[in-house]
């Protein structure tokens, strides 16, 4: 049983079900681009983008170890000449299609935990930037030369910046046990997932599922 992009040789394929998708369908019958070029480096960009869960290591984006914004910058520059990722991300049929790839083929952890994914290497960057000293200013009083008084200026002076970086840290490591137990979750969803795959390739439990009330393949063409 295909998931709904796949692949098969090394080259990305999209399953007969992904084409029953409504979303699917309207970009097929619309893409103008010769011999449907666009369609296919389209799925090929989505297959890299999103495609990151999966209890099969062969059938998992290799770049699913990089937050989002990372990987649709490399699937772009490395899988989709001579399309860019502009091109992908302002087409409203692409983008209706990333949609409905997230609804029917992610569980809503594994949309958590891409998300937080994002999150937490936005802010473990910020975290790695933060200087070690800050220069701040500092009011003081100072005579004033020739004269029997004294007047309020301010100078600059370096502190250490200790305990901004200790909170910044500990907020880094709430963000990675929270995705740590995400992660967990995800897996549990995979192994549901396989079960559920393994149940409908059953010939003699598929019997007993009821297709009564849902259009057939020809129906929905």
């Amino acid at each position: 049983m295909h998931d709904l992009i796949y692949l098969e040789d090394k080259s990305v394929k999209v399953s007969d079900s992904a084409m029953q998708i409504q979303e699917f369908k309207d970009f097929k019958r619309y893409d103008r681009s010769k011999d449907g070029i666009f369609f296919d480096k389209a799925m090929i960009y989505i297959f890299f983008v999103y495609k990151v869960f999966g209890s099969d290591s062969e059938q998992v984006s290799y770049l699913s170890n990089l937050p989002l914004s990372q990987r649709k910058m490399v699937a772009a520059k490395s899988h989709t000449s001579p399309y860019t990722l502009s091109e992908f991300e302002e087409n409203k049929y692409v983008q209706k299609c990333v949609e409905a790839y997230l609804l029917y083929a992610r569980t809503q952890n594994e949309r958590l935990l891409d998300s937080l994914k994002e999150d937490l290497a936005k802010y473990t960057s910020y975290v790695e930037e933060m200087p070690m000293v800050i220069t701040k200013s500092v009011p003081v009083r100072v005579k004033v030369p020739g004269e029997d008084r004294f007047e309020s200026t301010t100078v600059d002076v370096e502190i250490p910046n200790t305990k901004a970086r200790l909170d910044a840290l500990k907020d880094v490591q709430t963000y990675r046990d929270m995705y740590n137990k995400l992660e967990q979750q995800t897996r549990n969803d995979q192994k549901i997932k396989v079960q559920q795959a393994r149940l409908l390739e059953d010939k003699d439990v598929s019997k007993m599922i009821s297709t009564e009330g849902f259009p057939s393949s020809n129906q929905m063409s």
